[in-house]
Parts: structure tokens; C-alpha cells; sequence
């Protein structure tokens, strides 16, 4: 009988099935509705590309569809199952949503013009959808993630590129950064921790133990290297207003050329040491197989 349901029937029945949760049943009865005709084809198109949506919000074309039909709609509350929303609040975060999607997949080389990009997603959040919740979301999931909230990770996001970007210029600078990331971490609840690391490292100066030469930013510029360190010198690191090995003595510093030039020169030794040892193997694996061939011809002959 379903084969003479007119076209309203089958969006009124797609209307029930969301409400039931039935999204695949739901998008069948939809685009059967739109291929017979109804007087909501937009309205069944926009809960067809909601449902398409779920599970692909990181894709922009999604929201691109979506943003198209909407405005297709009359300006009001708009009505996906059970849940409705304000259409011109949808519309605000398919536009907000595909800015934050081409913020998000800038590269991090470009930390600051990245940082910006996300920070002025984070403004439209906060000033076009504020206290009220990410309708899409909301819809798909029932979840109630406001725009403040959205605007406050996004910020955390922004402060946290710059800073892991703007260290290996200025270290000083990544450090505020980082700084300002922690505390929007805080707001949301976070510990905030790995914000609150880097941002210690990244202010954190000495002197290189081998050149002498003032460095700051930890694990950046300089790196901190285990090492034994005699009472003798730790006297006179106990005087240095700005030290060249950790406060409990238990590494030394060294600034990021020197380590790796020592580095690359023990890795240097380290292949030639193992290049020595396969050739020496090579050579007696070889010596045993003659040896090997030259017994099996003596017990041949002795036959």
C-alpha cells in the first residue's frame, strides 16, 4: 500500500520516524516524498541533510548543503523530529562552522595567521549563538554545548598554535601565550596541565654547560641531559644567578647546536661501530661456509 502514499504522507511519516530516532528510515521516506512531491521538499531536504550530517561534522560540504537550504526556509523555528531551533541560528553555525573547519586545517607553519583565524571563529560563537546551544548538535544528539563554551575552546586552540609556534622566535612570547591558553583551559574545567607545562619550559633560561652561551625556552632551544655533577661544581652553580644545570643537580643544560652536533656525532660512531660489527659477521659467516663446504668434500671422498 505504500506504493500510493502521496508524497506529504511520506514526509509526514519521515517527521514520526525522526522522533522515533529511525534517521535511515527517516531519509528513506524523505527522498521518497521528494520524488513524488510534497509541499515541504525543502523542509524534507533540510532533515535529509541533517541526518547526513551525523557523524560528518568535520566535513565543509556538509554544512555548505545544509547553509543553502536553510535559506531556502522561512525565517522562524525550524523542526527536526522532536527538537526545534531557530533557522537563522542554524544558519549562523553552518557559516561559523565552515570557518572553523578552514581555520582548524590551516597549517601550523602559518601559526599566527592560524591563531587569528581562530580567534575570530571564536568571536562569532560568543557574539552570533552565545548562551544558546549549537542546534545541530543538539538535534543529532541532544547535547546542549553552548556558543560561549565553543568560543572558549576555540580560543584555547588559538593561544595554545601561537604559543607552540611563536617559542622557536621568541620563547618569551610563547610562554604569555601559553599563559593565556591555560587560563581558557581553566574556564572550561580543564586542568589546563600540558598549557601550564610548556609554558614553564618556554620560560625557562640557562646558561649551555659547553659554550657558555645564554638560552631560554626548554626543550626548544636548550635541552636538559642527565649527568653527574661533583660537589666541586655545584658549588659554583649554586652562585650563578642564571645556572647551567637543573635545580637538583640531576642534568646539565645544553643549548639545541650543541646537543645536536653531539648527537649527530654519536650517531655518526654508532653506524660505524655497527658497520664494523655486520662486516666482521659477513666475514666469518662467510669463513664458516667455506670451512662448512670444505668438510662436506672430505667426507665425500672418504665414501
Amino acid at each position: 500500500m505504500g506504493l500510493f502514499k502521496s508524497g506529504d504522507d511520506l514526509y509526514e511519516q519521515g517527521i514520526d520516524l525522526i522522533g522515533r530516532k529511525d534517521f535511515a528510515g527517516a531519509r528513506a521516506k524523505f527522498d521518497k516524498a521528494i520524488e513524488k512531491g510534497t509541499d515541504n521538499r525543502d523542509h524534507a531536504m533540510f532533515c535529509m541533510l541533517m541526518i547526513d550530517m551525523n557523524g560528518r561534522f568535520g566535513e565543509p560540504k556538509r554544512y555548505q548543503y545544509l547553509s543553502d537550504t536553510l535559506k531556502k526556509l522561512p525565517a522562524g523555528p525550524v523542526r527536526f523530529g522532536v527538537t526545534t531551533a531557530d533557522r537563522d541560528l542554524l544558519l549562523a553555525q553552518t557559516e561559523l562552522a565552515i570557518q572553523e573547519i578552514e581555520a582548524q586545517n590551516m597549517s601550523d607553519s602559518d601559526y599566527m595567521a592560524k591563531g587569528q583565524a581562530l580567534l575570530a571563529v571564536a568571536m562569532g560563537f560568543s557574539s552570533r549563538i552565545g548562551e544558546a546551544s549549537l542546534p545541530i548538535q543538539e538535534m543529532l544528539k541532544g547535547s546542549s554545548t553552548s556558543g560561549n563554551h565553543e568560543a572558549l575552546v576555540l580560543q584555547a586552540i588559538a593561544y595554545e598554535t601561537m604559543g607552540k609556534g611563536a617559542v622557536y622566535a621568541d620563547p618569551k612570547q610563547g610562554s604569555e601565550y601559553l599563559q593565556m591558553a591555560y587560563n581558557f583551559r581553566r574556564q572550561l574545567g580543564d586542568s589546563g596541565e600540558e598549557d601550564l607545562r610548556l609554558m614553564r619550559q618556554f620560560a625557562t633560561s640557562g646558561h649551555c654547560w659547553l659554550c657558555g652561551r645564554q638560552v631560554s625556552g626548554e626543550g626548544v632551544h636548550f635541552m636538559a641531559v642527565r649527568s653527574e655533577i661533583s660537589d666541586m661544581f655545584r658549588k659554583k652553580e649554586e652562585n650563578e644567578a642564571l645556572r647551567a644545570s637543573s635545580q637538583n643537580f640531576s642534568s646539565i643544560f645544553m643549548c639545541m647546536p650543541c646537543y645536536t652536533a653531539l648527537s649527530n656525532r654519536a650517531d655518526d660512531i654508532a653506524v660505524g661501530y655497527y658497520n664494523d660489527a655486520i662486516a666482521q659477521m659477513r666475514a666469518m659467516e662467510a669463513r664458516l661456509q667455506a670451512q662448512i663446504s670444505s668438510l662436506s668434500m672430505r667426507m665425500s671422498f672418504n665414501r
